[in-house]
């Protein structure tokens, strides 16, 4: 069970709450250490207001390792190729990922194409992009290889992308304009 950022600051408010000590006050309080914790209070409840909303519980990629030895990627945002490397990588997965802009893509060819009949079948949800791989199925000089589109520059949203394999070295993305049956894309 994952817990989220703010039931684990919740949690955590609790137990330094505990430790304080209480003790009963004279009835008659000055009014000045009254209105200072209270602003305090509010203070502190305007800073999870706005700390809470930016961070998401959605990491902007996942990568499992399933029973049958197969690796699910899920992209949610299309941001920090380097760690979804090292993290396929850890899973038996070279990989080479690459986030073009929008109405751009990287110059064809990268290297020599292995045909992958119905071995990555790219699946595009609601908000993220899905495609599974098995590490066994790669030679020793194979690289996975993905390049995907952001919509419009929006880093969670996909224009499309291609899941692919090389075998030897894998050529640098070098951004070309997009065209598609020779007219560029908008």
């Amino acid at each position: 069970m994952t817990v989220s950022f703010r039931d684990k600051l919740l949690e955590e408010l609790r137990a330094e709450a505990a430790t304080v000590p209480w003790e009963p006050r004279p009835a008659r309080r000055p009014a000045r250490p009254l209105v200072a914790v209270a602003g305090l209070a509010a203070a502190v409840v305007v800073a999870v207001a706005v700390v809470v909303p930016l961070m998401s519980d959605t990491p902007a990629f996942a990568v499992v390792k399933n029973s049958d030895g197969t690796v699910t990627v899920r992209i949610n945002e299309f941001v920090r190729p380097k760690e979804l490397e090292q993290r396929l990588g850890e899973e038996g997965v070279r990989a080479v990922i690459d986030y073009v802009p929008h109405g751009q893509t990287c110059r064809e060819p990268r290297g020599e194409i292995v045909p992958q009949p119905d071995r990555m079948p790219l699946r595009r949800a609601e908000d993220s992009i899905d495609f599974s791989v098995d590490p066994e199925d790669f030679g020793p000089d194979e690289t996975l290889v993905v390049q995907m589109h952001s919509a419009n520059g929006d880093p969670v949203k996909s224009h499309g992308g291609s899941v692919g394999v090389i075998r030897g070295p894998v050529a640098p993305c070098e951004l070309v304009p997009a065209e598609f049956s020779g007219v560029e894309r908008e």
